[in-house]
């Protein structure tokens, strides 16, 4: 007997929810602007530091990787700039794509956080918008030097959250993947540290014991004690010594700031005055600190309200982790720059998800399993939801513009423009406008090293024709020297001093010291190679002028042939300052 078998139904695909479809608009908006602003942007300051130590040094150089970077150790930060240096120099946009990347699956992961703690309902969509929307990541970040530390350290917190909490109910192997998200942040930025203590903390808001797992703990311990001894083996103090005194204070007025100019603004979407110097964000009017402050209590004690001790717990992780950030900027920055450091929302953009998850804890049950909500709390929770989104959207388009870096773009604009039309052009090296490069970067404040990975730049070099860059990037043509010292007058009349294959010293009427240019008049019948103080040089035939940078002490300039042919005539030498047309 034959035996029909009916084919198993598709199965049938299912529809995003209303919730789902709330949470993508959600995760979309804000990072949409922020994408946009990003890609619109361009290099600054450490930015340009990066890029070129990367070009010289390569994606593999352990040197390169492990240095000590003004206190921070960030393998994973230069093995990203150096990779992408190499396949496409000063390429922003491309620079940007890992940033956008890590943050869209930073987004992503958070929301299965969320749901893995708490069940889906509605309520969950006002915690997830608040990291979406957050000012406090989305505006400093698009600073890359920044956002390729704190960037990776927001992605590897959700990371290894995720599968903590999983680990916690599921057991298994999902303990592989927190130590893996915990590396991965610790390889970008020492404030990784920090991923521990979330752990932690989430364990105790999900009333998990700790003696069960001792040996998964032991693990964490080992791994955090071995990347401080790694991190204080390699990197110097970052406490700044002297400067202004540090009292109670002023770390009372840096906390204020910190609390009412930065955190609490940029939680909600904020601030609204607009960008400060540098970094920092302009404080807020004293009558909008008091609102915030007044609100932030009020959910404070509505949150125990609802969950009695667990949101106690949920806030003290909270207070923990901002007292660590104040202290930190307390040691680090308070006696060089002053309680203004605390308008810079650097220095506290992590907590926008921290703060996101603890007020999650203090308000929401944990459990897979979301309890009924009542008829009031999907209305509650979209209202809230396009609250956080319009303000953040106002926020962040009055913020995104002063770190978009127009000046550094107009720079290396005209550099390229300029190299494009005159391949040839030969620049001499000089300082950048300091808000592309401030000039306490020292050498790497040059323009050599801001625009010298423009394919086609040439700086230094010995020529006829050599330009000056202004403060926009527009080459001027030199036409001399300022001279400071001349020199002396030679023996033969109508040529000066005869050059040959044997050096011949020209004497300055006054010794220099530093970084100049040196102009040399001659003549010569056929165009040679030769040296001037061991720098290969090539005399071109006829009536020419050759510049040449010098560096050093010198009384002398020594000029000779490296082959036999026509004699040079040496008719006047000059050191000084560059003068343009």
């Amino acid at each position: 007997m034959l035996q029909l078998t009916e084919k198993p139904a598709p199965r049938a695909l299912r529809r995003p929810t209303a919730l789902v479809l709330a949470a993508f608009v959600a995760g979309v908006v804000p990072f949409a602007f922020h994408a946009w602003a990003a890609l619109h942007g361009n290099l600054a300051q450490d930015d340009f530091v990066m890029t070129y130590r990367a070009a010289v040094a390569g994606p593999f150089d352990l040197g390169f990787l492990f240095q000590d970077y003004h206190g921070h150790l960030t393998p994973g930060g230069f093995f990203v700039v150096a990779v992408l240096t190499w396949w496409a120099p000063l390429n922003f946009p491309l620079l940007v794509l890992p940033l956008l990347l890590m943050r869209a699956v930073a987004t992503v992961l958070f929301w299965c956080l969320l749901v893995r703690c708490f069940g889906r309902r509605w309520a969950i969509l006002v915690p997830f918008t608040v990291f979406t929307a957050s000012t406090l990541l989305l505006v400093p970040t698009l600073w890359w030097a920044y956002g390729i530390q704190i960037v990776p350290v927001v992605l590897a917190a959700v990371g290894a959250l995720y599968w903590h909490v999983r680990y916690l109910r599921e057991g298994g192997r999902w303990w592989i993947g927190t130590f893996a998200w915990t590396l991965f942040g610790l390889a970008f930025y020492e404030k990784a540290v920090v991923v521990p203590l979330l752990l932690v903390g989430v364990t105790v808001l999900l009333g998990q014991s700790f003696r069960e797992r001792w040996r998964y703990w032991a693990g964490h311990a080992a791994l955090l004690g071995a990347f401080i001894v790694g991190y204080l083996a390699l990197t110097s103090s970052q406490v700044a010594p002297g400067g202004t005194p540090m009292t109670a204070g002023t770390v009372a007025d840096l906390t204020g700031r910190m609390l009412g100019d930065t955190f609490l603004p940029g939680l909600a979407g904020g601030p609204w005055s607009g960008p400060g110097p540098g970094a920092t964000w302009a404080p807020s009017p004293f009558v909008v600190v008091v609102l915030l402050f007044g609100a932030a209590l009020a959910l404070l004690f509505a949150g125990v309200r609802v969950s009695g001790r667990r949101a106690w717990r949920a806030w003290a992780l909270l207070g923990l982790l901002l007292a660590v950030d104040v202290g930190l900027l307390a040691l680090t920055r308070l006696r060089e720059v002053g309680p203004a450091a605390g308008d810079d929302p650097r220095y506290l953009a992590e907590l926008a998800l921290v703060a996101a998850l603890c007020g999650a804890f203090a308000f929401l049950p944990p459990g897979e399993v979301a309890p009924s909500g009542g008829k009031r709390e999907r209305p509650i929770a979209l209202a809230a939801c396009v609250l956080l989104l319009v303000s953040s959207a106002v926020g962040f388009s009055r913020l995104a513009p002063a770190l978009r870096f127009d000046h550094s773009t107009q720079y290396l604009g005209n550099v390229r423009a300029a190299v494009a039309e005159d391949p040839d052009l030969v620049f001499y090296d000089t300082f950048v406008p300091s808000d592309v490069v401030h000039e306490w970067f020292g050498a790497d404040s040059q323009a050599s090293r801001v625009a010298g990975l423009v394919p086609g730049t040439h700086f230094d070099q010995p020529t006829n024709r050599m330009h000056l860059l202004d403060a926009t990037g527009t080459p001027h043509l030199i036409t001399g020297v300022a001279a400071e010292s001349h020199g002396v007058q030679g023996p033969v009349p109508n040529c000066g001093y005869t050059v040959g294959e044997t050096q011949v010293r020209v004497p300055l009427d006054a010794p220099v010291l530093g970084r100049h240019l040196l102009k040399i008049d001659y003549f010569t019948s056929d165009g040679g190679e030769g040296l001037v103080d061991r720098t290969p040089v090539w005399f071109q035939a006829g009536l020419h002028s050759l510049y040449l940078p010098v560096d050093g002490l010198f009384d002398h300039i020594g000029i000779q042939l490296s082959s036999p042919g026509a004699p040079v005539c040496v008719a006047k030498v000059e050191i000084g300052k560059p003068v343009t047309q």
